[in-house]
C-alpha cells in the first residue's frame, strides 16, 4: 500500500490541531487585552500592574499563535530529520500547544523513526519538567509546574511519573508540595487512571508539612477520599 494516504492523514491531523490552537491563542489574547483595557479605567497601582500583566500575557499568546504557524512548516516537512528536530524544538518553544502537536506526530507520522523520536521527546521533556519542580531555584520550580499544568494535565503517564519521582524524593519538601499542586490541576481523567498510586502518594504528602497537608487534603477530597 502506498505511504501517501498515511502521510496525508498526519498532515491533515496536524493542520486540524493547529487550526484549533491558533484561533484559541488569539481569542485568549483578545480576552487579556480586553481585561487590561477595562482595568485601565481604574488608576490604582494595583490595577495598573494587573493591566500590564494582562497585556504581557496577550502578547505572549499572539506570539505563540504566530509560532505555531512557523513550526508547522518543519513538523510537516518531507525531511524526516527536520521533523525529528522540530518535535524537540516545539516542546520547548510552545509549552502549552507543543505537546499536543508532538503527540499527533508520535501517533500518526508515517515514518516510524519520527514517531519513535516524538515519543522519546515527550518522555524526556516530562521527566525534565518533573525534575525541575524539585529544583533548589524557586523560579525554576514555578516555571516547570506551570508548564506541566499547561501541557500535560490530561496525560495519565505524567501522573504516574510525578508520583513515582516524588515518592523517591520525599525528603525534598518543596518538590513534594509542588507535585501536589500540579496534580491538583490535572484532569480527573488523568488522575483516575492511576488513582491508587495517587492516593498512596497523598498519604506521604500529608506528612510533609502543614501547607502540603492542606493541599493534599483538598486533592483527596477531589478524588472522593
Amino acid at each position: 500500500m502506498s505511504e501517501a494516504p498515511n502521510k496525508k492523514d498526519v498532515w491533515d491531523r496536524l493542520t486540524a490541531v493547529a487550526t484549533i490552537l491558533v484561533p484559541a491563542a488569539i481569542a485568549l489574547a483578545g480576552h487579556f487585552i480586553a481585561q487590561g483595557l477595562k482595568q485601565a479605567e481604574i488608576s490604582s497601582e494595583e490595577r495598573r500592574a494587573e493591566q500590564s500583566r494582562s497585556i504581557a500575557e496577550a502578547n505572549t499568546k499572539i506570539a505563540q499563535a504566530s509560532l505555531i504557524n512557523t513550526m508547522m512548516k518543519s513538523l510537516t516537512s518531507s525531511n524526516p530529520q527536520e521533523r525529528k528536530l522540530a518535535v524537540e524544538a516545539v516542546l520547548i518553544a510552545l509549552p502549552e500547544q507543543g505537546p499536543v502537536l508532538v503527540r499527533t506526530i508520535a501517533q500518526y507520522d508515517d515514518d516510524k523513526t519520527v514517531q519513535a523520536a516524538a515519543k522519546t521527546s515527550l518522555e524526556q521533556r516530562v521527566v525534565a519538567l518533573i525534575r525541575d519542580i524539585f529544583s533548589e531555584d524557586a523560579r525554576v520550580r514555578i516555571g516547570a509546574a506551570q508548564e506541566l499544568i499547561q501541557g500535560w494535565r490530561n496525560e495519565p503517564n505524567a501522573v504516574l511519573a510525578l508520583v513515582d519521582f516524588a515518592t523517591r524524593n520525599k525528603e525534598n519538601s518543596n518538590g513534594v508540595y509542588n507535585t501536589v499542586v500540579v496534580l491538583s490541576e490535572f484532569s480527573m481523567r488523568a488522575l483516575e487512571a492511576h488513582k491508587p498510586q495517587v492516593l498512596e502518594f497523598i498519604k506521604l504528602a500529608k506528612a510533609t508539612g502543614s501547607k502540603t497537608d492542606a493541599k493534599a487534603t483538598a486533592l483527596l477530597k477531589r478524588l472522593g477520599g
